[in-house]
């Protein structure tokens, strides 16, 4: 019996040792098997549902920016370092600012655009970069006064890489006009007007015009504002500016008439009689100046120009 138990002790343990290893490295293997089935099973169904970058080409040409932008940024929250798909939701951005009226979301939507145009900006081909400079700077043109210069940099990059659409010009001016350069505007202006003719740009070369004191041209393109314009608002202006050319000018006859016509136009116009009080200034009758500035002050409490001749 006790033979016999050895032998069955003996038969088991080998047995034993026969199998093990061999049941380890099929469950190892096993194990393996299923985590690379199921790690390719999750890539796979992660990636079925992210957008296309052809998908977002078809919604950019149907100009649907929000489309874009949605699809773009579900895209980089998996491929963040992506220049393609960057610069569409820079692209994207910009339009959707420029469609927006709440400022806020605006503002959020011109940050975004610019933020995601310089990251493009290292990850595109060289080829590609005048497009993403033309959109970047318009971007920082609209960010004010303190980003004239980044705009300046980028518009002249895109212009000189030959992208010369429609309102590149008219960006170039704008920009080189907050920088104080208004020979550079004046030309890039008159470029952009040869393409399109705009009230807008003929009252900003006007504006260039009257900085460098050439007023005979300053004037010449206020009365075609004046001409061509069908905005109200843009006449009004014309017409203040013409007012103070000629009191520039001490041409006080012509500039009461057009301080004149804007009271006839829009009768609480705070400047048009502050310039009024300016003239009868000049011409000694300091009663009739302080009522026409007392009157401006009245229509604008905050007037900067009556609160001084007031001593307010």
């Amino acid at each position: 019996m006790k033979i016999r138990a050895n032998n069955k002790k003996y038969l088991l343990s080998g047995r034993h040792r026969f199998f093990s290893p061999l049941f380890i490295f099929l469950c190892c293997f096993l194990v393996i098997f299923i985590l690379i089935f199921f790690a390719g099973f999750y890539i796979r169904k992660t990636q079925s549902f992210l957008p296309s970058v052809s998908s977002l080409y078809k919604s950019w040409s149907k100009q649907d920016y929000q489309s874009v932008y949605d699809n773009s940024g579900l895209i980089l929250g998996k491929r963040p370092m992506d220049g393609t798909v960057l610069a569409l939701h820079g692209f994207s951005s910009y339009y959707l600012f420029s469609e927006q009226t709440d400022s806020a979301i605006a503002q959020n939507f011109l940050t975004d655009s610019i933020n995601s145009l310089r990251n493009a900006w290292y990850r595109v081909t060289e080829s590609e970069k005048p497009q993403i400079a033309y959109i970047l700077g318009k971007s920082y043109y609209q960010k004010g006064y303190y980003y004239a210069d980044l705009a300046m940099k980028y518009l002249d990059y895109a212009y000189n890489a030959g992208i010369h659409t429609g309102d590149i010009q008219e960006f170039r001016g704008l920009s080189a006009a907050l920088l104080g350069d208004n020979t550079l505007s004046i030309a890039a202006f008159t470029d952009a007007l040869s393409v399109s003719t705009s009230d807008l740009l003929l009252f900003a070369i006007a504006k260039s015009y009257e900085k460098i004191n050439d007023t005979d041209k300053a004037k010449q393109y206020l009365y075609e504002t004046i001409r061509t314009t069908k905005d109200d608002l843009l006449t009004l202006k014309s017409y203040y500016e013409l007012g103070t050319i000629f009191l520039t000018e001490q041409k006080f006859t012509e500039a009461q008439a057009e301080f004149d016509t804007i009271i006839e136009k829009e009768p609480n116009s705070a400047d048009a009689h502050y310039g009024l009080g300016v003239i009868y200034e000049a011409q000694g009758d300091l009663i009739r100046a302080r009522a026409e500035w007392r009157k401006a002050l009245k229509l604008d409490p905050l007037h900067v120009g009556a609160r001084a001749k007031l001593n307010i």
